[in-house]
């Protein structure tokens, strides 16, 4: 179990660009399944959290930012939650299905990420621990692993940021949003029949 949670958190961007592969045939011959009266208010939804998880994940990577490991970062959505950089994407990959109106596509997208993130928390709050000892063991006690408590929130008036670094990050946070220009491409050429529905 221990191999499998090292690897989950060393090869976590390989493995969910393997799954995004493996799944692009569902989405490209997979035709909306909801009810076209129900169509628009998934949409709304879906760009809603996907514009949360944009903002949630530029907010996130400001504070660790060049600050992964040595430094324990306790403040910002880490004062809330030890993970927002995985609560953030969790809300974009929900709205990514939302987007989709494929049930295939948002069961398949939620069940990933509830099966394998779990693993790439753990190795982290392993390395953590191992780092910083005492002081991580108090940060886990005051502060939820997934899901935010905002009563917490702690932010400093200046925070320096490593800027190389978080411009890469904000490229990362973005192909949440540009991931809807693909599925409403799909989505028109499904409309117009050019494009078949297998699924």
């Amino acid at each position: 179990m221990e191999n499998l949670i090292e690897y989950a958190e060393k090869h976590r961007t390989f493995l969910s660009r393997v799954f995004a592969v493996l799944l692009l045939p569902v989405i490209i011959f997979n035709g909306a399944d909801s009810l076209p009266s129900y169509n628009f208010a998934f949409e709304m939804i879906g760009i809603f959290l996907v514009g949360v998880c944009s903002f949630g994940r530029l907010w996130s990577s400001m504070y660790i930012c060049g600050n992964k490991i040595d430094t324990l970062v306790d403040m910002g959505p880490y004062s809330v939650v030890r993970h927002p950089l995985y609560f953030f994407s969790f809300l974009g990959i929900i709205g990514i299905g939302f987007i989709s109106k494929s049930v295939i596509v948002f069961f398949s997208v939620i069940l990933f990420f509830a099966v394998y993130y779990p693993l790439v928390m753990l190795s982290e709050e392993k390395i953590l621990m191992q780092k910083h000892g005492a002081a991580y063991l108090d940060y886990v006690k005051r502060v939820p692993r997934f899901f935010p408590d905002i009563s917490l929130l702690k932010e400093p008036a200046v925070y320096n940021v490593h800027t190389v670094i978080y411009r890469k990050a904000m490229l990362e946070a973005i192909w949440f949003i540009w991931g809807i220009i693909p599925l409403k491409i799909l989505e028109t050429l499904h409309t117009q029949g050019v494009l078949p529905h297998y699924f």
